[in-house]
């Protein structure tokens, strides 16, 4: 890495629109990995696009990028290896796609591809060795994928492909009721902003690609922010209120794990309930203050090529990397991993904070991106109080909100689960582990309409959780009631319907009297409706969780192993393009039942595309066949003999008057 960071790199800002106009094409090498982002990182992206896009930000950067200009065309003198972006130019180059196939006419589309000679056009994208890939990009253009690809969930290079395309599909026709999806392609091709940085052309590639991936990160937001705030409090304290933010910053790990790792503490007089409060721990004696000062100063010691003396001026004028392993390495070991990073944690507890001071009005900003501008310290009338409520807000997290769980022998992410973990009432002996025991309580009342919210509450926000944590933390002697807590939790979730969230979680977070939704007028008119697949996913997700609750037979394995999970993609049972030709008999009023909520379904995109369009006889004994259920709501349409308009009817009716029943 020394030889490459004393090559000196053109720099500069490039919308898509500019891509486009210079006609600039991009060739991936044969070392890069295949298109992995899953339907949560493109959602995440795309909700995080809306809210810049609503909200009338001018500039939206997608981050650092590393081309080189590419020597291996003499007739392209346009064309770039891409080190490293490969993922987010496959993921906008996605977006543009589909916004074509829905025959909305966005400038991205242009980016779709190049014009190399006479007229003719070529993708933007070319690969070293994946041929097919370039063969289903241009196929999907040219409408021949289909027909040349007939499946591809055995293929590495393409699964996620196709899978994304659905996925993106899917969010748009589930916003396209309230969202003007034509400038919100424009917004993309015009504001969404590389920073490129060219590398000269004698760079080794090779190990420049591997340098990005295993050379530290980046310092932080809420590391600048931590010692903007720091330098507030009085010098003597500093670093007692250090540890207690260091306590609180790896979300990755259980509390009382990072609370054992910052700070002494005699283990025969801490118990569960000690790590209420950091006062528990940090004592301002002159003893305290000297043990954690010495540990302070043998770490530094230690690690003396990190201290480079910056002031916090320099370190926002210049870009530091630092290496992070001492700092990360937990994570690599933790069984456990957030919902929420450490700034969003942040971002909702300066709400609770300011909440407590009866501030009205809320904070500027959700954006995780935008910390330093949201959080100020002038605005703040008492920075210890800010911590002592940060370390509070992080354990009731801990103690109360799910979180991806996986065994310890466990390898591979797809056996996480979204589950509850509470510290296990006896105290473990193995002093390499945790001090406190854990146990996940999964598969509860509580943990699946948390998954219900997370999934549909904005992934890069969560609003649900201000009202919810504050909610908490005022009854905290009580929060052993799970009973209450999960009436509150439902009242929040009826409330927060699908609309401006950020709006309603203030007005819950600040205790104002909200009406729950009356449901003949705001819910009923939504599910007569005749939507198809852009029915708001939140429905399907809230059935779920009301079916799981009512469910009479739970001892039974499928159930038992049932969770509610990712779903992006609508299924219609009663197929829109029958395998046989055949056709939903015609009913006696004008309603469309083919694309009713009764004969629709709320799948993963492989769950989705496996059923395609199958008979519902074949759907049917392919989901029986399956080891566990794949939607709840899909278990009671296949329990029907037959399938037609008067089963989809009945269906209906049964599916809204769940929702009737709970919403009074």
């Amino acid at each position: 890495m020394e030889n490459i960071s004393k090559q000196h790199f053109n720099t500069e800002v490039i919308t898509i629109e500019e891509i486009t106009k210079r006609k600039l094409e991009f060739l991936i090498p044969v070392y890069q990995r295949p298109y992995v982002w899953d339907d949560l990182e493109i959602i995440k992206l795309l909700e995080d696009l809306k809210n810049s896009f609503q909200a009338k930000i001018n500039e939206y950067f997608v981050g650092n990028t590393y081309i080189v200009k590419s020597k291996k065309s003499e007739n392209k003198i346009n064309l770039y290896e891409v080190i490293d972006g490969q993922q987010r130019f496959t993921t906008i180059w996605l977006f543009g796609f589909c916004f074509k196939f829905l025959g909305i006419k966005t400038g991205l589309i242009e980016y779709l591809e190049v014009e190399i000679e006479n007229n003719l056009k070529d993708i933007r994208f070319d690969f070293d060795i994946r041929v097919e890939v370039y063969e289903y990009l241009k196929g999907l253009l040219d409408n021949t994928s289909q027909r040349r690809f007939e499946t591809v969930e055995d293929k590495p290079f393409l699964k996620n492909i196709a899978a994304g395309i659905e996925t993106i599909k899917g969010f748009f026709n589930a916003q396209s009721p309230t969202l003007d999806l034509l400038s919100f392609g424009n917004y993309i091709n015009q504001n969404v902003k590389f920073i490129f940085n060219i590398a000269p052309e004698n760079t080794d590639l090779n190990g420049l690609f591997v340098a990005l991936g295993t050379n530290g990160i980046q310092l932080q937001q809420s590391d600048i922010l931590k010692a903007r705030l720091l330098d507030r409090i009085e010098k003597r304290n500093r670093i007692c209120f250090s540890k207690i933010w260091e306590a609180c910053e790896n979300m990755n790990n259980f509390f009382e794990q990072n609370v054992k790792e910052s700070f002494f503490y005699d283990k025969n007089t801490i118990n569960e309930d000690s790590f209420s409060s950091p006062l528990n721990f940090v004592k301002f004696g002159t003893e305290s203050y000297e043990k954690i000062n010495k540990e302070v100063k043998a770490t530094e010691n230690e690690n003396t090529n990190l201290k480079q003396n910056k002031t916090i001026s320099e370190i926002l004028d210049f870009e530091v990397i630092y290496d992070q392993s001492e700092k990360s390495s937990n994570s690599k070991h933790a069984t456990c991993r957030s919902i929420i990073s450490f700034n969003l944690l942040l971002l909702h507890t300066f709400r609770i904070y300011r909440k407590n001071k009866e501030i009205k009005e809320d904070i500027d900003s959700f954006d995780a991106k935008k910390l330093l501008e949201t959080i100020k310290p002038e605005e703040i009338e008492n920075i210890e109080d800010f911590f002592k409520l940060l370390w509070q807000v992080r354990y009731i997290f801990d103690k109360h909100i799910v979180k991806w769980m996986k065994q310890e022998d466990d390898s591979v992410d797809d056996d996480e689960k979204l589950l509850l973990s509470k510290i296990a009432p006896s105290q473990s002996v193995n002093k390499d582990k945790n001090y406190f025991a854990r146990s996940a309580e999964g598969y509860t009342n509580l943990q699946m309409l948390q998954s219900v919210l997370y999934f549909t509450g904005g992934f890069n926000q969560q609003y649900w959780l201000s009202p919810f944590l504050s909610y908490l933390l005022e009854r905290e002697k009580l929060t052993n009631d799970d009973e209450n807590i999960l009436k509150e939790l439902e009242r929040i979730d009826n409330i927060m319907l699908p609309g401006d969230k950020k709006d309603i979680s203030l007005k819950l977070l600040m205790s104002e009297n909200l009406i729950e939704p009356d449901f003949e007028k705001e819910i009923y008119s939504v599910l007569k409706e005749n939507s198809g697949t852009s029915f708001n996913h939140y429905w399907f997700y809230k059935l779920e969780y009301l079916l799981w609750k009512n469910w009479i037979d739970k001892e039974t394995l499928k159930f038992k192993n049932y969770r509610i999970t990712s779903k992006n993609s609508i299924e219609h049972v009663f197929p829109q393009n029958e395998e046989y030709k055949g056709k939903l008999q015609d009913a006696y009023d004008e309603t469309d039942w083919l694309n009713s909520f009764g004969n629709l379904g709320l799948l993963s995109i492989g769950q989705n595309s496996s059923y395609s369009n199958l008979s519902v006889v074949k759907k049917k004994d392919d989901f029986n066949r399956k080891e566990n259920f794949d939607s709840l709501k899909l278990v009671k349409i296949y329990s029907s003999p037959d399938w037609g308009i008067q089963e989809i009817k009945d269906h209906q009716v049964d599916m809204i008057n769940l929702l009737k029943e709970h919403y009074k």
